[in-house]
């Protein structure tokens, strides 16, 4: 409740902030599925469905990949972009009608272990069907022109918890691991639980990415850092009406409170990691 009415006050002055100074606005979602009780990470397909029906008819819904150029050479007009994470089987099979019918491109994440099969997302280790896409289903999402597909390390670890050498492989083998299978350059990264630093920012640039995104809020202009892309998270409990606020701005300033203290909190495990290595050595 005390979100709504701050993000109610707030509406005003942000969307009036936001038809000044467009911006790109990158949505982030997980899966897609018809889950009997509420999961932060699912969307149920109709509610996903008519949040795309809705972005088809309001918003100029454009690809990532032209989302980082837009922001390279200045934005006009303002966009929305598509992202999932984690690369779950339920994509393929509730999410790609959608998309490919109203033609909304999107970019999936995908953690590589996830697709060989030898790693569940923790919070679906309990899982009795398998809830990740495996390589066949990656190349068949891949072929359809609304599908990129974008990399999010081999195990999904939190990263600045990594020692130097691993923190790379993460962020470079993936890369190399999902080209082969696809056959084509993957450009487009994704942090593991948005838990990134200055080094993890330094390691995705030297593998050859051109932008990577993380969960922190807020709307992507010319002046964001391509290798720190911000994200809206979007859920079950979203309206159309929350939908709207959210692509505004609304509740940006009560996310990026709770993101700087995640963030804060992820670089104390991170510090807490290190000391622990260097007592071991």
């Amino acid at each position: 409740m005390m979100r709504e009415l701050l993000s109610g006050i707030l509406y005003p002055l942000t969307r009036v902030v936001e038809r000044v100074s467009p911006g790109i606005r990158i949505l982030m979602y997980h899966r897609v599925y018809p889950m009997e009780s509420y999961d932060q990470l699912v969307v149920h397909p109709d509610r996903f469905a008519a949040q795309m029906q809705w972005l088809n008819e309001h918003a100029r819904v454009i690809s990532l990949e032209e989302a980082v150029e837009e922001l390279s050479t200045g934005v006009r007009k303002p966009g929305v972009v598509v992202t999932f994470d984690d690369g779950y089987r339920d994509n393929l099979e509730y999410a790609l009608p959608v998309l490919t019918r109203l033609a909304i491109p999107a970019t999936i994440f995908i953690t590589t272990q996830f697709c060989d099969g030898t790693l569940v997302h923790p919070r679906y280790r309990d899982e009795r069907e398998r809830v990740h896409l495996n390589w066949a289903e990656v190349k068949e999402m891949e072929k359809h022109p609304e599908i990129a597909i974008g990399s999010h390390t081999c195990s999904h670890p939190h990263l600045q918890r990594l020692d130097d050498g691993t923190a790379r492989r993460e962020i470079a083998e993936s890369r190399r691991q999902i080209s082969s299978r696809i056959g084509k350059p993957v450009s487009l990264f994704c942090y593991p639980s948005g838990d990134y630093g200055e080094r993890e920012l330094e390691y995705v640039r030297d593998a050859g990415y051109r932008a990577a995104v993380t969960v922190s809020p807020g709307r992507n202009r010319e002046t964001t850092d391509p290798y720190a892309l911000r994200r809206t998270e979007i859920s079950d409990k979203d309206s159309i009406a929350q939908l709207q606020k959210k692509l505004d701005g609304a509740y940006d300033p009560i996310h990026q409170i709770l993101d700087h203290r995640r963030r804060r909190r992820f670089a104390q495990l991170a510090r807490h990691a290190t000391e622990n290595r260097e007592a071991r050595s």
